[in-house]
């Protein structure tokens, strides 16, 4: 697969789309709101922005992974239907 390098006048919103969803993207932030010293709201961001595809080519769990096993689980131990 090779890169090719895009002027902005030839990006399209697809094409960044695309690519987002193909390479991955991360954001880690952290927020705090404080007055005079006084920490009032923190928050702490960490989004993962990616196909599918790229989230298992990468091992990012994904979070229904672990509710079919738990189900298939429950069904083997008679638990569910």
């Amino acid at each position: 697969m090779s890169l090719k390098t895009l002027t902005p006048k030839q990006l399209t919103i697809i094409d960044l789309i695309d690519r987002i969803l193909d390479k991955g993207v991360v954001i880690n932030g952290d927020i705090t709101i404080s007055i005079v010293g006084v920490d009032l709201l923190s928050l702490k961001i960490n989004l993962v922005i990616a196909s599918l595809e790229t989230a298992k080519r990468y091992g990012i769990k994904l979070p229904w992974e672990k509710w079919e096993r738990e189900v298939k689980h429950a069904e083997s131990k008679g638990l569910r239907r």
